[in-house]
């Protein structure tokens, strides 16, 4: 299982991404056999199996001698059990990747742009979203606005979002031709709360992870 990605970044987060290319039968020599056998339980789809061990693999990257447990809340949020700090994991087809931050909660999305982000844009983009997006070339501004938004969702945890209401996506800074980095927001009623937000276009995947960056507070 090839490491594609393994990168600290500037805002103390490390992300892990594996190119996920074994089959079940490669990944089972790997996995403890009672995880292995629960994942094959609890997950029909042969491509989510697959997912679930290399996710379980992933969190060997963390500095452990051993595979750490991955728990979710009530609101499937997962946090690593026994372990300090905030994870964030994100899969496509054929990528599964792992968000570590030691102090602050996050939240990574891995999206694969394609076209059908443009008939459903008018679901999740707001006005002031429109206003920086390049006309001309929209689905990449668009495709980013998703997959921040998408890391937010993640980052903060729980259902009930308003992707075009409640969060915002200011427009970002490149650093170079593949990467940059902005803010966001989510509001709701009368509190605000500001987040942190990375991207980096890979090959064939973007990659996005947001930081919360403060608490909330009244607006």
């Amino acid at each position: 299982m090839p490491l594609s990605f393994n990168q600290l970044m500037p805002s103390g987060a490390h992300i892990w991404i594996w190119h996920l290319t074994e089959t079940k039968e490669a990944l089972e020599k790997f996995v403890q056999k009672e995880d292995f056998d629960e994942i094959l339980i609890r997950y029909k789809h042969p491509q989510r199996q697959l997912q679930k061990m290399a996710i379980s693999l992933l969190t060997l990257q963390l500095g452990d001698e051993h595979i750490i447990d991955i728990q979710y809340d009530e609101l499937g949020k997962p946090a690593p059990k026994d372990f300090p700090g905030f994870i964030s994991i994100s899969h496509t087809s054929h990528y599964v990747g792992l968000l570590y931050h030691p102090l602050y909660s996050c939240g990574l999305d891995l999206e694969e742009i394609n076209e059908r982000l443009l008939k459903v844009a008018p679901r999740f983009i707001n006005e002031i979203e429109k206003k920086w997006l390049d006309k001309s070339n929209p689905l990449n501004d668009i495709g980013l606005i998703w997959s921040v938004k998408e890391a937010l969702f993640k980052n903060i945890g729980g259902g009930g979002i308003l992707f075009k209401e409640q969060l915002e996506v200011n427009k970002p800074s490149f650093i170079d031709d593949v990467s940059g980095w902005g803010w966001a927001t989510y509001k709701k009623d009368n509190l605000l709360r500001t987040f942190e937000y990375r991207f980096i276009n890979l090959e064939d995947v973007l990659l996005v992870h947001t930081i919360a960056i403060e608490s909330e507070r009244n607006i």
